[in-house]
C-alpha cells in the first residue's frame, strides 16, 4: 500500500466518543463516506495543544522531544544562567514561535524528512520551508481576532480554504489544524452546539476536499487522516495552584507573573489546566531535579497537602533515573524499566520490559496487571480504562530535563488554574484521564493492532509514502496488511 501524498487534519480538542456519536447520527456524512475507518487512539501526556502535536510530527513523545508541556521551567538552565531567555516558556501567544528551536535536535520532523511539506495553522513547524508554511505569521492574528470575537468558525473555514488551495501545489505532506472544537469547548462545553458545529465544519471540509482532489485526479493517491491531540472534560471548579502554594508559605514563580520575580522557592507551570509541573528549590538551589524521597521528607508535608486537595488526582515524581513513583488517594506504585531504553539503528525504541510494582493498592484502580510487561502490552491492557497508557506516559514525560520535580494530574471536573484564564475556561484537558487522552483516528486506510497511539502515525505516514524511518522512534508502524 503506497500513496503519493498524505494529508493530516488535526481537529484540535476532538473527543473520540463525540466524533463516533456524530458519525452514528449521520451528522458527518462526508467523513462517513470518504474516510470509513474510525478507531479510538491514545494521545500523549500532557494531552495539550503543541506537545501533543509532536507525536504525529516526530514519532516521539513530548518527553523525548524535551517539550513536556505548554509551560515549563528549566531548572538546569536557570541554575546556570538565571537571566537566560530559554529558562522557561509559555506557548500561549508569541512564545509559540520558540517551539521549533526548543525541541530536541535529536528528533526529526516530517517536515524535515519530506521537503515538499506544507503547514497550516500549526506552530510545531520545524523544518517547514518558509514558502510552504502558509500561516507562519498570520496564525497569531487569526487567533487574536477569534479570541476577541469568538468567531472560531471563521478560522476553521480559512483552514479549509487554504488546505484545498494547497492541493493544487501537489504537496507530498500537508498538516493543517482546525482549532474550533477546542476553543468552543473551552468557552462552553465539549457538548455545546457550537463545539458540535465545529465537527460538522470539518465534515464540510472533507466534502470540499474530495471534490477538489477528484477534479485533480488525485483522490485515490492521497492518504488522509483526521486526528486529535486531546479530548476535553467539563470543568466546574478551579484550583489556583500558585495561590495554594503561596498560602503554604512557598513563594511561587508562575505565568503570567514572570517579570521581576526573584527568590521564589517553587515554580508552577500548568498545561491545558488539567496538569502541572511543580519545580522546587532544594538545598543545592535549582541545580538538579529534587527526588521523591526528599520531597516526601519536607517539613511542610507538601505531598500530603497536595493530595488532600480534591482537585488533584495523581502525583508522580522521580525516585531515580527511569524510576517513577506515583501516588493518588487510591494507592501508590513504582514504574520503571529493567534497563535504559535502547535506540536501535532504525525503527522504534526496543526498551526493556516495563516493571509495575504496586505499593498497597493500585493508584489508577487498574484491574490486575502483570508485574512485568512490554510497553506495548501496558498500552493494550490499559487502553480501555480510566487512565489509558498512564504507565508509559509517566515514564516518557520524565525523560525531559524540563519536567517538574512533581507532575500533577487533575481530577475529572477540576482544573489547576484559576485567576488568569480570560474568559473563564468551562472545559479542561491535559491530564491522564481517558476524557483527555482518548482521541479519534479517522482515515481512508485501515490500521491494525488492538490499540494505537498518536505517536504511531509518524512511521505509518513514512511507510505510506515509501520513505525510510529514522532511528529511535517511540511509535511503530500500524498499517493493516
Amino acid at each position: 500500500m503506497s500513496f503519493r501524498r498524505c494529508l493530516m487534519i488535526l481537529a484540535d480538542g476532538a473527543r473520540a466518543d463525540v466524533f463516533q456519536d456524530l458519525l452514528k447520527k449521520g451528522r458527518l456524512p462526508n467523513i462517513a463516506e470518504h474516510l470509513p475507518h474510525f478507531r479510538t487512539g491514545v494521545s500523549a501526556f500532557p494531552s495539550t495543544t503543541g506537545p501533543a502535536y509532536m507525536p504525529y510530527l516526530t514519532g516521539c513523545f513530548p518527553g523525548t522531544c524535551n517539550v513536556p508541556g505548554i509551560r515549563w521551567f528549566d531548572k538546569e538552565a536557570y541554575s546556570r544562567r538565571p537571566f537566560a531567555t530559554h529558562k522557561f516558556r509559555s506557548y500561549v501567544g508569541a512564545e509559540t514561535f520558540f517551539i521549533p528551536r526548543d525541541m530536541s535536535h535529536e528528533v526529526n520532523t516530517l517536515f524535515e524528512l519530506i521537503p515538499r511539506s506544507f503547514n497550516i495553522f500549526n506552530s510545531v513547524s520545524r523544518g517547514v520551508k518558509r514558502r510552504f508554511n502558509r500561516t507562519w505569521f498570520s496564525r497569531i492574528w487569526y487567533w487574536y481576532y477569534a479570541h476577541l470575537t469568538d468567531h472560531w468558525s471563521l478560522v476553521d473555514r480559512v483552514a479549509t480554504r487554504k488546505m484545498v488551495h494547497e492541493m493544487e501545489k501537489s504537496p507530498e505532506f500537508l498538516f493543517v489544524v482546525f482549532p474550533g472544537i477546542d476553543e468552543h469547548s473551552h468557552l462552553a462545553s465539549p457538548f455545546h452546539p457550537d463545539a458540535l458545529k465545529s465537527y460538522e465544519l470539518i465534515d464540510e471540509a472533507i466534502g470540499t476536499l474530495h471534490k477538489k482532489l477528484k477534479s485533480l485526479n488525485q483522490w485515490e493517491e492521497t492518504a488522509i487522516f483526521i486526528v486529535s491531540d486531546h479530548g476535553l472534560s467539563e470543568t466546574k471548579t478551579h484550583l489556583g495552584l500558585n495561590q495554594f502554594l503561596e498560602g503554604l508559605g512557598i513563594s511561587t514563580f508562575y505565568y503570567p507573573k514572570v517579570v521581576f520575580r526573584y527568590r521564589f522557592k517553587a515554580a508552577s507551570m500548568v498545561s491545558g489546566n488539567g496538569m502541572s509541573h511543580l519545580y522546587l528549590k532544594g538545598t543545592d538551589g535549582w541545580n538538579g531535579r529534587m527526588l521523591w524521597d526528599e520531597i516526601e521528607n519536607r517539613k511542610d508535608r507538601l505531598l500530603n497537602k497536595l493530595l488532600e486537595r480534591p482537585e488533584i488526582d495523581v502525583i508522580a515524581g522521580q525516585v531515580a533515573e527511569g524510576v517513577i513513583r506515583v501516588r493518588s488517594r487510591r494507592g501508590e506504585a513504582i514504574i520503571h524499566v529493567g534497563a535504559p531504553l535502547a535506540a536501535p539503528k532504525s525503527g522504534a525504541r526496543q526498551g526493556a520490559p516495563l516493571q509495575y510494582q504496586i505499593v498497597g493498592t493500585d493508584p489508577f484502580g487498574y484491574p490486575p496487571l502483570p508485574a512485568t510487561m512490554s510497553e506495548r502490552d501496558s498500552l493494550h491492557l490499559t487502553a480501555n480504562t480510566e487512565y489509558p497508557d498512564a504507565l508509559m506516559q509517566l515514564l516518557q514525560i520524565f525523560r525531559s530535563r524540563r519536567t517538574g520535580d512533581l507532575v500533577l494530574s487533575a481530577t475529572r471536573g477540576f482544573d489547576l488554574r484559576k485567576r488568569h484564564e480570560v474568559p473563564e475556561h468551562k472545559s479542561t484537558h491535559g491530564s491522564l484521564h481517558w476524557e483527555h487522552m482518548n482521541i479519534p483516528i479517522v482515515s481512508n486506510i485501515p490500521l491494525t493492532g488492538p490499540s494505537v497511539r498518536s505517536v504511531d502515525l509518524f512511521p505509518t505516514v513514512l511507510k505510506l509514502l515509501g520513505r525510510p524511518c529514522p532511528s529511535g522512534l517511540d511509535g511503530i508502524e500500524v498499517l493493516a496488511e
